[in-house]
């Protein structure tokens, strides 16, 4: 009889492999456990909502956790469960949950009333502070980042007259046809960093969208000039976060903003930056 020893890696890797399950299992148990007020709130959501949440992203297994309120840093859950929040709503609570200033500003203009449906006055404010902030001649209030996203890419198609949108491969920027595409790429259908792949993320898009998506790999100022001159021509905008927040936070390479700037203006491709996460959190007007 012959016994075939596994390579020393692999047995390791096995191993470890073993004890993330058993980790796994034990975790779940805690979880089953001390969640059983969003066990009970998910059968109730999942009869009325895509895997029971109001965004996919929220999503979680064998549930996910249900928030009943914020104060400040920390969060509970249907169980009274607290927990530290590091997640900041995608950094919008900057000052955490509840803060009291914000509690009586929102309780004031909602005693004035909530919606008219017309511009107010502080709409009008409200816009010459972001102009101010961001150095910007105009804007125009969006309700979703999927909304901006997508209304910023139709100007760029108008004012370049091209139809082909360039993003960075792993980004999000709204579930909108035109950037549906490589959001969070699996191993087996990402292309590498000379050709990342076009790969859709969603059913129900036009079938020829991928003609009018290009895709480049993030921190690579080379690999976008080489598809510029390839097709420079043909591309609208190039859409991009100036970090890179969908797959953990990446921070852009020195002066790869900067290149990137000069290559879109040489070839007459509109620079979207997508700061809907960065937008306040990297400084008041936002990424250089």
């Amino acid at each position: 009889m012959t016994t075939t020893v596994p390579p020393r890696g692999e047995a390791a890797l096995e191993r470890l492999l073993a004890r993330a399950r058993e980790i796994a299992e034990t975790e779940t148990a805690r979880l089953l456990e001390r969640t059983r007020g969003s066990a009970r709130l998910y059968e109730r959501a999942r009869h009325i909502l895509p895997f029971g949440v109001v965004s996919s992203f929220q999503k979680g297994s064998p549930y996910p956790i249900y928030v009943s309120r914020g104060a400040g840093s920390h969060i509970w859950d249907q169980d009274g469960q607290e927990y530290l929040d590091f997640h900041g709503g995608f950094g919008a609570m900057v000052v955490g949950h509840a803060h009291p200033r914000i509690v009586e500003a929102v309780r004031e203009a909602a005693s004035r009333g909530t919606h008219f449906a017309v511009t107010t006055e502080e709409a009008v404010e409200y816009g010459e502070e972001i102009c101010r902030r961001f150095g910007l001649e105009m804007l125009r209030f969006a309700n979703s980042g999927t909304e901006a996203t997508m209304d910023a890419i139709r100007v760029a198609r108008a004012a370049t007259g091209r139809d082909v949108v360039c993003k960075i491969e792993g980004s999000y920027h709204g579930h909108h046809d035109a950037v549906m595409f490589s959001v969070i790429p699996n191993a087996d259908v990402m292309g590498g960093r000379e050709r990342p792949a076009k790969a859709p993320v969603s059913r129900g898009l036009v079938k020829d969208a991928h003609r009018y998506i290009e895709v480049v790999p993030f921190n690579d100022a080379e690999a976008l000039e080489r598809l510029f001159t390839e097709r420079g021509p043909d591309i609208a905008c190039l859409i991009m976060e100036p970090a890179m927040m969908n797959i953990g936070i990446v921070l852009p390479d020195l002066a790869y903003l900067r290149r990137v700037r000069e290559l879109c203006t040489r070839h007459g491709v509109v620079f979207i930056y997508d700061e809907i996460k960065t937008g306040f959190t990297i400084a008041a007007g936002g990424a250089p």
